[in-house]
């Protein structure tokens, strides 16, 4: 059936760019790719979803829950690690230098199995609490083992009905008690924080690491595994019901950067640990930038970053497969908006454009991508807004839609970066008015050095305005030292492309490496910025 031409509406849309408010697209849109069999497959270890912002990390986890029945959602935000980082017992231990990796491991372990035992056995008061325990030691009451691990959970915290944060405030106070009676009456009338520990001397900070470490390293966590062997015995042993736990909002501001690394670090080596529940899985969504920093920030010795690939799905997209999403939401927007009818993106976008490059629609808005779902439903949304009233989209509105979307991609980028490159504002300001392509031996053509100037009157901690900084006030810093850091900067971020030869072609951070060293950032020949910053950076460009 032929599409009978309306007029386009204000505020029309294929959707909203965050996973929470797109339900309704989400639940009549949602395009398989394969992900979420893995995900609900609890035999596979995959459960660490990983990709940039917009990817559709926090898409997959509410498909994930609208597909089954006894799952459970923890939200950072509720967890009070912020009261966890401004505790004395932390603040005293971390001024000492105490390794508290076993503890966060504790602290989450505890989280997941109260969650767990909530979800299964609806735990709302104390008599549902009791109810569980006395269950568990009838199970196991010829088991000394077990017995012993039942004991030790209670001690440190059993209350299953009290919010998370609660368990986390009881724990931490549990540690600050065990801590101090191991300081003795030699240190009985010691302060146990941030200000106790500046006081002390050097001897007394030697003696009492020691025995802070001590009390951190005599955690029985393998008591706790007893608890997880248990569960696995006693309460999920059905293959027919399944139990998920779904951890997001991990990227936002519910901690400084180091707690936050640490208790990710933490999280992720818990999520391996559960694996022995067999009808368990514990589903995290991390921007790829997140787990780099967490992993870059705490590399042991011996750290070997392949280990844990099994259990990450990294969410990747075609173009062919962007194409068919964007088809499915234009087909639903106009049923649900104006007609039965089907209608395709070819009823409402113009033909192909004339000339050599005889490039259609969704190729050119796709080139202004960074090949993921929020970046072209961003591009769509502008393109009907600057249609309002007209009953089909021409060339000159994706145009003037470009000028739009490619300020707002800038913003994004700001917004998705400002932890890791807080005055990325000023560092891409160095793009601004070039060609958009160009030779690493005119990176320092104007504007680089008022960019220098700019980024050495930052006072914040991003890479580039340290760097900047030493450049002016010494003379140990090379121009090519701080090129190369810029370099790495919007390379990683996604505003430029390098090619490393003459006869290779550009690698893109979000098609190829994810990042790039000083090192290579120096062996760069040629650099090519994103169509994305093209209209708002002002970019010298062949198209339009």
């Amino acid at each position: 059936m032929a599409f009978n031409p309306v007029k386009i509406k204000r505020n029309l849309s294929i959707g909203d760019l965050d996973a929470e408010t797109d339900n309704d697209f989400l639940d009549s849109c949602f395009l398989d790719k394969g992900y979420l069999d893995d995900l609900l497959n609890v035999n596979n270890p995959c459960s660490i979803i990983v990709g940039r912002t917009g990817a559709g990390k926090s898409s997959l986890l509410y498909k994930v829950s609208s597909s089954v029945d006894n799952f459970k959602k923890i939200d950072p935000n509720d967890i009070s690690v912020k009261f966890l980082e401004h505790s004395d017992i932390i603040q005293f231990m971390d001024n000492l230098g105490v390794n508290l990796d076993l503890f966060y491991k504790m602290l989450w372990r505890h989280i997941l199995i109260i969650e767990l035992v909530k979800l299964r056995y609806s735990i709302k008061n104390e008599e549902d609490n009791d109810s569980f325990f006395r269950g568990l030691f009838d199970w196991f009451k010829r088991d000394d083992t077990k017995k012993k691990a039942i004991n030790y959970f209670r001690e440190w915290g059993d209350k299953f009905w009290l919010d998370t944060d609660e368990h986390l405030k009881e724990i931490t106070q549990k540690l600050e008690n065990e801590t101090k009676a191991n300081l003795g009456a030699k240190y009985s009338g010691l302060e146990v924080s941030l200000n106790g520990a500046q006081k002390l001397s050097d001897e007394q900070k030697v003696e009492i690491t020691k025995r802070a470490s001590q009390v951190v390293s005599g955690l029985q966590i393998k008591q706790l595994n007893e608890m997880l062997s248990m569960l696995a015995d006693y309460s999920f042993r059905d293959p027919q019901k399944h139990y998920y736990l779904l951890i997001d909002q991990l990227d936002e501001d519910w901690a400084d950067t180091d707690t936050r690394c640490k208790f990710i670090r933490a999280l992720i080596e818990e999520v391996k640990g559960f694996r022995k529940i067999n009808n368990v899985k514990i589903l995290v969504a991390l921007r790829k930038d997140l787990i780099d920093l967490v992993f870059d920030k705490t590399r042991g010795a011996g750290f070997q970053e392949e280990k844990y690939e099994s259990y990450v799905l990294q969410i990747q997209w075609t173009k062919k497969e962007l194409i068919e999403l964007v088809e499915k939401r234009v087909r639903e927007t106009f049923r649900k908006t104006y007609t039965n009818d089907l209608v395709t993106i070819a009823d409402i976008f113009p033909e192909a454009r004339k000339g050599p490059s005889g490039i259609s629609p969704m190729e050119y808005i796709l080139e202004r991508t960074l090949l993921r779902p929020r970046d072209i439903l961003q591009f769509i949304n502008e393109t009907f807004r600057a249609a309002f009233d007209r009953d089909k989209i021409t060339w000159g509105l994706i145009y003037e839609a470009e000028s739009n979307y490619s300020e707002k991609r800038l913003r994004s980028l700001k917004e998705e970066w400002g932890e890791t490159y807080p005055s990325f504002e000023d560092t891409v300001e160095v793009l601004r008015g070039r060609t958009a392509t160009f030779n690493y031996a005119d990176f320092s053509n104007k504007p680089y050095e008022t960019v220098v100037t700019t980024l050495s009157a930052r006072t914040t901690s991003d890479p580039c305005s340290v760097i900047a900084r030493k450049y002016l006030e010494t003379s140990n810093i090379t121009e090519s030292e701080i090129i190369n850091l810029m370099l790495s900067c919007l390379y990683k971020v996604g505003a430029v492309g390098i090619k490393l030869e003459t006869n290779n072609g550009f690698v893109w951070s979000y098609r190829n490496k994810s990042s790039i060293t000083t090192g290579e950032a120096d062996r760069v020949h040629q650099l090519k910025i994103h169509k994305m910053l093209h209209k708002t950076l002002d970019i010298n460009s062949h198209e339009n």
